[in-house]
């Protein structure tokens, strides 16, 4: 922040103001609209954050966070804590009474249909003026919010500047903390059981639909094993065949020598797996064993690479270098994976690219993978949770990633 001489940050992405505060943002956040979670986090370290959050989250967020300044904003839902007031033998429309009085509650008054953005706002604007920072430089995360948001936030405070806090929070989400790699180490258990739990049901006649159903319910079932409180869902991209791609893909049968193609993950507290590995069954043939073996050496090349200190270009260098080598001149990828964390999708910066200069650190996650996509033979794929660990790369992935024939 003070390298890019921010005073403060106004952190309005939903996975930001987890990041940034410990509290999930809420179902309101579910909009993907700024403005219905907002933390004001200053650079001064003297200087106390504050955060503006639904009035219905008040109580799970002071569970949840250190944070003390807590403003609210109403949401259309009604809510009402009794707890202090239980047991008591007075009636019911009388306890709910005095709870609303001691909450500060006015009869009779409004909500909001959905959230106004006007009334959160305004608590953000009283934040800043109780920190002097009503006229001061403020990071908002530019690649999230919308402009008719942005533009509400210009009317409701006028006198900063605004500027793109995006790159700060790339910065810090890079490096993982302990429980962020816990998470994403039971992500790739979980996606690997759901893996294999499909290859065990996989037989002649089963369509693609009914691989990515067998895989579903192998990572429920692995969840509900463990008592993983933290899982939230699963998803997969799984083809079957010899078209990786369209219809095609999605409605193909296994028979004897199809390609089964698992780019699949799942969420584990806020943070995404995504694990992929392919399997042919049946006999296979020599397309099949030559592409995914060249494949395989181009992700230990690449694997190789995954040393602190070393660009991650070097990564996308030695794996694209490799695949060209064995023979396939014309294989270009645009990168061979790409950071994981806390997002709406499973991938995040820093992708693994022939452009990117960022230097390999301790913490970091990567979703590294050498993919290929051939009409004709089938989706091919390896793709593991890497670990930078100052001694080099760790794989959180179990299942054997070389040529494998099922059934």
């Amino acid at each position: 922040m003070r390298a890019q001489g921010i005073d403060a940050l106004i952190v309005v992405q939903p996975e930001n103001f987890y990041y940034a505060t410990g509290a999930n943002a809420g179902f309101a956040a579910l909009w993907r609209r700024a403005g219905t979670a907002v933390a004001v986090m200053p650079a001064d370290p003297s200087v106390l954050p504050a955060v503006v959050i639904p009035d219905a989250q008040a109580r799970s967020f002071h569970q949840a966070s250190e944070i003390g300044d807590v403003r609210t904003h109403p949401l259309w839902v009604e809510t009402e804590d009794l707890t202090p007031f239980l047991p008591s033998a007075r009636p019911t429309e009388v306890i709910v009474r005095d709870a609303a009085r001691r909450a500060g509650k006015q009869p009779q008054r409004t909500r909001p249909a959905t959230y106004d953005i006007a009334l959160a706002l305004a608590e953000v604007r009283g934040i800043l003026e109780d920190r002097g920072l009503s006229k001061a430089c403020l990071g908002i995360e530019m690649d999230f919010i919308s402009v008719t948001d942005f533009e509400s936030f210009r009317h409701a405070i006028p006198d900063v500047r605004l500027v793109d806090s995006s790159y700060v929070f790339r910065q810090l989400r890079m490096i993982k903390g302990p429980a962020e790699i816990a998470f994403l180490r039971l992500g790739a258990e979980l996606t690997e059981a759901g893996i294999t739990a499909s290859l065990g049901a996989v037989r002649e006649g089963l369509s693609a639909s009914d691989v990515a159903f067998t895989y579903r319910s192998g990572v429920l079932e692995a969840a509900r094993r463990g008592a993983a409180t933290a899982f939230e869902s699963t998803w997969d991209i799984i083809s079957v065949g010899p078209q990786p791609w369209g219809v095609g893909a999605s409605t193909a049968v296994v028979t004897s020598g199809s390609q089964l193609k698992f780019d699949v993950g799942c969420t584990v507290g806020g943070y995404q797996s995504d694990i992929g590995r392919t399997y042919v069954y049946g006999k296979g043939n020599e397309h099949q064993k030559r592409i995914h073996n060249a494949l395989l050496e181009a992700f230990h090349a690449g694997l190789e690479e995954f040393k602190p200190g070393n660009p991650i270009s070097g990564i996308h260098r030695a794996a694209q270098t490799t695949m060209r080598k064995l023979g396939f001149e014309s294989y270009t990828r645009g990168h061979f994976g790409h950071g994981i964390g806390a997002n709406v999708w499973h991938e995040e910066w820093p992708y693994i690219a022939a452009t990117e200069s960022q230097v390999l650190m301790p913490g970091m996650v990567f979703a590294f993978e050498t993919p290929y996509y051939v009409d004709g033979v089938g989706g091919f794929i390896i793709e593991d949770h890497i670990l930078v660990t100052e001694s080099g790369p760790e794989s959180f992935n179990m299942l054997a990633r070389e040529y494998a024939e099922i059934g």
